[in-house]
């Protein structure tokens, strides 16, 4: 399981001057090294990307058949990855196989299709005479991209399927809890035709690595998937330098259920999107608000599907909730619960740190919330959902409830009634909304934030073309 502690840059193994250490978060044992990438490195991978984009012109049709051999690259290295994914970010290999590792291929199919298809326009100029003017689209430059560890492999194809696609080079610096399955990819960009260059991954903490690139004069975009808390610090840095930023941050997804929905559908959605991957994932519905005729009963439902899904080994392919990334996060989530439970919550199921090796924590769900409880103010990531109940069918109050948080990322109805459906739809403050669905997306529809969950647009046209640049060409006769 153990990695070289090498950065990989200008399609080469750089040995790392330090290293840092790879936990397995299911038993909180060494699994092996990583590079400690530092300002010096990142310099190297950013004048490596730089270089890769001066000399040739990497065609639309080449980009397109390098996306789709990675795709298949990770398809062969199913197995491999499988466990890697498992292993490193302490997900149960039955979501590996079955979610994280397809997915992963599915995103950089999805990319590939759009290499050929990026066009620019004509424009019947507006002056006098007989010019003619022209729009082109380039790429925007050479990318630095900073991801999270709750999606490790996805998280790689999400970031660098839109820049290869539009021709960008990018330093990728993956979270240093989560590093492994990036740089076993790194090992098929050269057979699957990506140019050395074009991809160079720098492994290493925010503060130093994440840092430096976010700094490096020559990075002309940032895009990054992260905390808050981060993100703003990055934006503001970013906008001083005029450079290119996108940042998907925090959510506090209201889960919005009207007294007409399908309680059975609603429930094992509601419980699957906030329990799942121990409600790690920053579009997880983790405040349930109902409609009072329905509100107990569904959340006593999905307490019940909480409470019997099996929390185990991640190599076990019965087990449904692996643990949470690191010890640090296991406490601070138990720091929230053990606060509101102090100041009168009720928990349906959980609440309680088991005993045991690895960071786990149950799926538990939290009744007689009040405002001033950070559980239901702040992001947890974890396996808890909160419930509020409303007592009529006004939309506008409905929405005001659902809104009454900082965050704006994701949003969740349960209805049958289209007018109620399309009327919370538009009324929600957030970037995405999902009807009678649960948690995930469609890659065809642009996602992102609103509020203090960022800004800026992924996935379908509009993150495609946030890799690119419109270049005005004027040609007066």
């Amino acid at each position: 399981m153990s990695c070289a502690p090498a950065q990989f840059i200008g399609g080469e193994w750089v040995r790392a001057s330090s290293t840092l250490t790879v936990e397995d978060p299911s038993t909180g044992g060494q699994i092996g090294q990583i590079g400690a990438g530092d300002a010096q490195a990142v310099d190297m991978a950013v004048r490596a990307a730089t270089d890769a984009m001066a000399p040739r012109r990497w065609g639309p049709a080449q980009r397109q058949d390098a996306l789709l051999a990675l795709a298949r690259a990770i398809e062969e290295q199913a197995a491999i990855l499988t466990v890697l994914e498992s292993r490193d970010a302490g997900k149960p290999i039955f979501a590996t196989s079955h979610i994280d590792i397809p997915a992963a291929a599915a995103v950089l199919r999805y990319y590939a299709g759009w290499a050929a298809r990026l066009t620019g326009e004509t424009v019947e100029l507006a002056g006098p005479g007989d010019g003619v003017g022209y729009v082109l689209r380039e790429p925007v430059g050479v990318v630095g991209q900073i991801i999270p560890w709750n999606y490790p492999l996805m998280g790689v194809a999400f970031k660098i399927g839109p820049a290869l696609a539009t021709g960008c080079a990018c330093v990728l610096k993956p979270s240093e809890l989560t590093s492994l399955s990036a740089l076993w990819l790194a090992r098929s960009l050269e057979r699957c035709g990506v140019p050395a260059g074009y991809v160079n991954i720098v492994t290493g903490t925010g503060a130093q690595a994440g840092a430096a690139l976010v700094a490096h004069p020559d990075v002309a975009k940032i895009s990054f998937t992260g905390s808050t808390a981060v993100g703003r610090q990055i934006a503001a840095q970013a906008a001083g330098a005029c450079k290119r930023v996108t940042v998907e941050l925090g959510g506090k997804s209201p889960v919005i259920v009207m007294p007409d929905a399908d309680l059975d559908r609603a429930a094992m959605a509601i419980a699957m999107n906030i329990f799942s991957h121990c409600g790690q994932t920053c579009s997880a519905g983790s405040r349930l608000i109902a409609h009072e005729s329905v509100a107990d009963d569904l959340a006593r439902r999905v307490a019940h599907i909480g409470a019997s899904m099996r929390m185990g080994p991640v190599d076990d392919p019965d087990t449904r909730l692996g643990p949470v990334i690191s010890a640090i996060q296991r406490g601070r989530i138990a720091g929230h619960v053990d606060a509101a439970l102090a100041a009168g919550a009720r928990a349906l199921c959980g609440g309680v740190v088991p005993d045991g090796p690895g960071y786990y924590y149950p799926p538990t769900v939290l009744c007689d919330v009040t405002p001033d409880m950070s559980a239901l103010r702040e992001e947890i990531f974890g396996p808890v959902l909160t419930v509020q109940s409303f007592a009529s069918t006004d939309l506008d109050a409905i929405a005001a409830m659902a809104n009454d948080t900082p965050y704006g990322l994701a949003a969740y109805v349960w209805t049958g009634n289209l007018a109620w459906a399309q009327g919370m739809a538009r009324r929600i403050r957030a970037g995405s909304v999902r009807i009678n669905a649960g948690g995930g997306g469609d890659m065809a529809l642009p996602s992102g934030g609103m509020k203090m969950s960022g800004f800026g647009r992924e996935n379908g046209r509009a993150g495609i073309e946030a890799y690119t640049e419109l270049k005005s060409v004027a040609m007066l006769a």
